[in-house]
């Protein structure tokens, strides 16, 4: 076998290792087909959604520069069957040019569109799919049909080849299933969801009512200093010290709780990123209350400040001693993003 040849049965074993991620991902998607919103605060549905998506990605443009390679060899040698129907013709184009473009949509809606995600995923997934499975299936077909490529590493025959993602990504899937926990569809995710819905409205109630009754300055004078005593005993509860808090600046002490928060499962991500010396933005992703929003209306959330906002500026103020500004926040489908800053 010479070194293109092992080359070419490696790119062919790389395309089926990638399918079998391609389809445990598809298999995760029309799980939750009905609702997509059901995957917002499911934790390991999404964590390992996004490494899947990222395998799958990195593998079909690392593909994709290997056949950019050998097709600028077949222009620098006039290869006539590029230009007319045949098995190379199609991989070319269609497994090829096409494929990207439809996995680059979705890449791009994926990493920069996130809102999109959850709205339109049901039809933005299969575009991937279908641009993954073009380049998945001229590939199988030309080394199998046409290439007389002896096999050694990959499987002899075409109908193991295509077998095996399938089983792969079963396999994959059902490992997904087994992290998750199935009594969390059914019984602890539903708990979950009733208090995070609690937390939520409890929050929005307070916060709108506090408003009206008393004004803004008295919110933050008042409420924000006492919710820090109730987030104390709630994360003391889960095991977590917040009194080491207390001995840190005000970036490593936020730091720090965010990571606690993670940590017990209340959010994926929870991102601040500084302004400047006293302003601060806090940015949730995957939160535990995102999927509650996505039955609230728009108008319910006018105004509305996120409930981490409160829980951040809880901290700053405990750490500080100062007051806070909290602007109102910027909801998306997967969590918000509010502006606070301390007042002298």
């Amino acid at each position: 076998m010479s070194a293109m040849e092992l080359w070419i049965e490696l790119m062919i074993l790389q395309t089926i290792i990638g399918y079998c991620f391609v389809l445990a991902n598809e298999f995760i998607g029309l799980y939750n087909i009905k609702d997509l919103n059901l995957m917002k605060g499911d934790f390991t549905i999404v964590k390992y959604h996004k490494r899947f998506g990222w395998i799958e990605v990195t593998i079909f443009y690392a593909l994709f520069a290997q056949c950019m390679y050998m097709l600028a060899q077949h222009i620098a040698g006039s290869d006539p069957y590029l230009l007319i129907p045949s098995s190379l013709w199609s991989h070319t184009w269609i497994g090829g040019l096409i494929a990207t473009l439809l996995v680059t949509v979705k890449f791009i809606i994926a990493r920069f569109k996130k809102d999109s995600i959850y709205r339109y995923g049901k039809y933005i997934g299969p575009i991937a799919f279908l641009g993954w499975s073009l380049s998945h299936w001229t590939s199988l077909y030309n080394f199998y049909f046409v290439t007389g490529i002896s096999s050694i590493i990959v499987p002899k025959s075409f109908l193991w080849a295509a077998i095996i993602p399938f089983l792969g990504g079963i396999v994959l899937f059902l490992l997904v299933l087994f992290k998750r926990g199935r009594s969390m569809k059914e019984k602890t995710r539903f708990a979950f969801n009733q208090i995070a819905f609690l937390l939520h409205g409890v929050t929005f109630g307070y916060e709108k009512s506090a408003k009206e009754l008393l004004g803004t300055p008295t919110l933050f004078k008042y409420v924000v200093p006492r919710t820090y005593e109730f987030i104390e005993k709630m994360m003391t509860m889960s095991g977590l010290n917040m009194k080491k808090l207390e001995k840190l600046s005000l970036s490593d002490a936020l730091k720090e709780f965010m990571k606690m928060s993670e940590k017990i499962g209340m959010a994926e991500k929870i991102k601040i990123k500084w302004e400047s010396e006293k302003a601060f933005t806090i940015e949730t992703v995957n939160c535990s209350t995102a999927q509650v929003r996505s039955v609230m209306t728009k108008e319910e959330l006018t105004n509305a400040i996120c409930p981490w906002a409160i829980f951040a500026a809880s901290v700053a103020n405990k750490i500080t001693g100062k007051e806070l500004r909290m602007e109102a926040s910027e909801f998306n489908e997967i969590g918000a993003i509010t502006r606070l800053t301390l007042l002298d």
